[in-house]
């Protein structure tokens, strides 16, 4: 089984923190493998022309960045 991506894990922490949950270590990448499990079969059952629908990548939502400050 492939690792997450070293850029998956943050966001993957962060949503944990803002529902409240601590999991240690291994139990964060394992919720991490399965993002990027689900990610992977909706590349696959998507078709092309709805990714290419969507635009460009626009990034994370600002709610989802480790470490960025919302303001009010």
């Amino acid at each position: 089984m492939t690792e997450p991506t070293e850029s998956l894990l943050p966001y993957v922490r962060a949503a944990l923190d803002l529902q409240g949950y601590a999991f240690p270590e291994e139990r964060i990448v394992e919720i991490a493998l399965q993002f990027a499990r689900i990610e992977s079969i909706a590349r696959t059952i998507l078709p092309p022309a709805i990714n290419a629908q969507a635009g460009p990548d626009l990034g994370p939502a600002p709610v989802f960045c480790p470490g960025a400050v919302i303001s009010p």
